[in-house]
């Protein structure tokens, strides 16, 4: 993991007094093995997404029509 530095001249002088001439670094205050690097394709994401949207629609048309042949059975049975 990459952490970054800060360049001495870019310090304040109350650092500058404590650090010498050396460059502010910083330590990791996470342990590594507890970080999980997440290998992200955001094109087959988005892909994934829409095709779920497209089959949650054509569900939801189906139900619907489901539904409204319930309805016009009950009105010819009554």
């Amino acid at each position: 993991m990459f952490l970054p530095k800060i360049k001495n001249e870019d310090l304040p002088e109350e650092l500058r007094k404590i650090l010498g001439n050396s460059d502010a670094e910083f330590d990791s205050i996470v342990d590594m093995s507890d970080v999980m690097d997440i290998q992200l394709d955001p094109d087959a994401y988005f892909e994934q997404r829409h095709k779920t949207a497209n089959s949650l629609v054509e569900a939801r048309r189906i139900l619907e029509e489901m539904r409204q042949q319930e309805r016009r059975e009950e009105k010819r049975k009554s």
